[in-house]
């Protein structure tokens, strides 16, 4: 089995007839008051807004939690420069992660990537802990194969 039958199968693969959904959610009241769909044990430990945190001591900046990056700085500005209307609204980052596991269950051992969603505006030691900060998504599975693929740069 090479690559090309690995995407060969995608391609061939039934979307089947499930549509899509979205929906928007517009919250506006006082901001210093959580959500009525926040968590609340979350809600001491989330940012609504970018911020950098510095030690004064050796003059430099802190980065601990995803709101304190640089990167969401840029795209509050992004966001506040293109949609004017926007301007004090929470910007909420989706982090997705995934990891190897190894299920072996009655037909031998198999590999899954389990794939995992979160928002940035929790704070990192809520991601460490799993405390309703990061729900499962799904289990990939990724089918054994006998050929090994180098990638060269």
């Amino acid at each position: 089995m090479c690559h090309k039958d690995l995407y060969s199968t995608i391609d061939r693969t039934c979307l089947g007839d499930v549509k899509w959904q979205n929906f928007s959610i517009k919250y506006s009241q006082n901001l210093d008051k959580p959500a009525p769909w926040i968590n609340p044990d979350l809600t001491a430990q989330m940012d609504y807004r970018p911020y950098h945190e510095y030690d004064l001591k050796i003059g430099k900046c802190h980065f601990q939690d995803f709101m304190s990056g640089d990167w969401v700085w840029d795209q509050a500005d992004i966001i506040a420069n293109d949609h004017p209307e926007c301007k004090g609204s929470t910007f909420v980052p989706i982090i997705l992660g995934s990891d190897k596991t190894t299920i072996s269950v009655a037909m031998g051992q198999h590999d899954y990537y389990p794939l995992y969603l979160s928002i940035g505006n929790i704070h990192n030691n809520m991601h460490h802990a799993h405390c309703h900060g990061v729900s499962l998504i799904t289990f990939l599975a990724i089918p054994k194969s006998k050929v090994i693929l180098y990638f060269l740069q």
